[in-house]
């Protein structure tokens, strides 16, 4: 969490400083423009799990990257995302690692809260189905344990961009409820919360 503080604390600043040049060339207000129908953002990401039949939690630090078609040029309407997430843990119990690869797609609809600024704010919400492959861990199963393991997901959540250019946002928060069934020894179910902010580019 301090690294995405840091992050976003270092790009505020540098994303108002390219902000304020365009202004002082009088480029017209992002809000003013018919706004590019898709998305490419980076993200970092950091996904809160809890180890089965305990307590216990720990965190899965990531990069994600997602693509999103708009429907229309509007700040309002639906789109359809596609969102590929690594991540990566150690010793999350001793002896035992996590490695985490998901792929998800679905309908993400975006809420374009201030419409005369510059710096439009866009809030949006998504409902995402793929999968989850897991490895470099243990995963106990009925008669055997494995190393590696596939599952379906389900991701839903939303998020917050700031326009600062016509061409460029900061994603200032991504929080997203995600549901597995991977192997763990119990119920074989996953109810995890990732959290993500980075950079959006507008084409």
């Amino acid at each position: 969490m301090k690294k995405i503080m840091i992050l976003t604390a270092i790009l505020v600043s540098v994303l108002g400083s390219m902000s304020a040049q365009d202004n002082s060339a009088n480029v017209a207000p992002a809000s003013t423009k018919a706004q590019g129908r898709y998305e490419l953002a980076t993200n970092f990401t950091y996904k809160i799990a809890k180890i089965s039949q305990t307590t216990n939690s720990f965190v899965l630090p990531g990069i994600s990257v997602d693509t999103a078609y708009k429907f229309n040029s509007q700040p309002n309407g639906f789109a359809v995302v596609v969102d590929v997430n690594a991540e990566t843990a150690r010793a999350i119990q001793p002896g035992v690692n996590l490695s985490q690869f998901s792929v998800v797609a679905g309908p993400r609809y975006y809420f374009g809260l201030t419409k005369s600024s510059a710096h439009t704010l866009n809030l949006y919400g998504q409902a995402l189905f793929g999968f989850d492959a897991a490895s470099n861990s243990i995963f106990p199963r009925p008669t055997s344990i494995t190393g590696s393991a596939f599952s379906t997901a389900f991701q839903a959540g939303g998020g917050a961009n700031l326009r600062v250019t016509q061409n460029l946002s900061l994603r200032l928060f991504e929080a997203d409820f995600i549901t597995t069934s991977l192997p763990n020894n119990a119920n074989n179910h996953q109810y995890d919360v990732r959290l993500a902010n980075g950079l959006v580019f507008h084409f």
